[in-house]
C-alpha cells in the first residue's frame, strides 16, 4: 500500500524558519508604547502644530500685531483663512517632525547602546540586522501615526475657526502638502539611527540633529535648498516664499524621500556588524 505524498506547498514550515521580524516588530511596539519620548512627542505635536497654525495666522491678522511681528507674520495676513491656517501648519510641522524623530531615534537606538543594554537583545534568536529593521519600521509607523494626527487636529481646529468666521473649508490640498511634508520631515531621522548607532550615545545624535538643521539655513542661504533633502520639504511648503515654493518640485522631493530607505540599508548594516555590546 503506497502511502500519499503532501504535497511540498501544504507541509507546515519548520518553526525554524518562521520569519524572526515579526517577533521583533512586536517587541519594538511594546517598548514604543512605553516610551516616554515618544508618548511626549506625539503630544507636542498634536497639540503645538494646530495651535501654532490657528495661533500664528490669527496674531498675523490681529489689530495689536504691529511692528517686526507684524513684518515676519506679514504672509499669513490675507488670503483665505482655512487655507492659511494649513500652510503654517505645513511649513511648522515638516520642520516639528523632524525634531521629533531626531529624539526619537536618539532613544531608541542610542539609549540601549549606551546603556550597555543592548547586548541583551543580541543573545536571542533574532540577527541584529532583523532587530535594526524592526526598530525603523516601527519608527516610521508611529511618524506616520502622529503626522496624520496632527494633521487631522490641525484641519478640525481650522474647520472650527472658520466656522466661527461665517466661511466653508476647503483646504484639503493644504492638507495634504502637511501630510507629505510631515512624513518626509519624519523620515528625514532615519540617518540620525546610523549617527546613534555609530556613537552610542543619545546626546552625540541629538548634536547631530542640531547641526544638520544649521547646515540646512546655510544651504538655503547660499541657494541650494531645494535640492538638500533637509530644506526641500519645508521650502515646498513655503517657508521661504512662493518663489522658493515654486522651484521645489517632484524631484527634489524624491530626492529627499530617497533618504529613508538607504538610511534603513545603513542602519542594518552597521547593525549587523556590531560588536563590544
Amino acid at each position: 500500500m503506497t502511502t500519499p505524498t503532501v504535497p511540498t506547498s501544504a507541509r507546515p514550515a519548520p518553526a525554524g524558519r518562521a520569519s524572526p521580524l515579526p517577533a521583533a516588530l512586536a517587541v519594538e511596539t511594546l517598548k514604543l508604547g512605553r516610551s516616554l519620548v515618544a508618548r511626549l512627542a506625539t503630544a507636542l505635536l498634536a497639540a503645538l502644530v494646530p495651535a501654532a497654525a490657528v495661533g500664528m495666522v490669527a496674531l498675523a491678522r490681529s489689530p495689536q500685531a504691529g511692528g517686526p511681528t507684524a513684518a515676519k507674520l506679514a504672509d499669513y495676513a490675507t488670503g483665505d483663512l482655512a487655507t492659511t491656517h494649513l500652510t503654517v501648519g505645513a511649513q511648522v510641522l515638516s520642520v516639528a517632525a523632524l525634531a521629533a524623530g531626531g529624539f526619537f531615534v536618539a532613544s531608541s537606538f542610542g539609549r540601549e547602546l549606551e546603556s550597555g543594554t543592548a547586548g541583551a537583545l543580541f543573545g536571542l534568536a533574532v540577527p541584529r540586522g532583523t532587530i535594526a529593521l524592526a526598530k525603523c519600521l516601527v519608527t516610521l509607523a508611529w511618524t506616520t501615526a502622529s503626522v496624520v494626527l496632527t494633521v487631522g487636529l490641525s484641519v478640525a481646529a481650522s474647520a472650527v475657526v472658520t466656522a466661527a468666521s461665517g466661511a466653508s473649508f476647503g483646504a484639503w490640498r493644504e492638507a495634504g502638502v502637511a501630510v507629505v511634508a510631515g512624513l518626509l520631515g519624519g523620515g528625514l531621522a532615519l540617518p540620525f539611527a546610523w549617527v546613534a548607532t555609530v556613537t552610542r550615545s543619545q546626546l552625540a545624535t541629538v548634536g547631530a540633529l542640531v547641526g544638520v538643521v544649521a547646515l540646512t539655513q546655510i544651504v538655503v542661504l547660499l541657494g541650494g535648498g531645494s535640492w538638500f533633502p533637509y530644506a526641500a520639504p519645508s521650502l515646498w511648503t513655503g517657508m521661504g516664499g512662493p518663489d522658493a515654493a515654486a522651484a521645489v518640485g517632484l524631484p527634489h522631493l524624491l530626492v529627499a524621500a530617497a533618504v529613508v530607505p538607504l538610511a534603513v540599508g545603513a542602519v542594518v548594516r552597521t547593525w549587523r556588524r556590531l560588536t563590544n555590546v
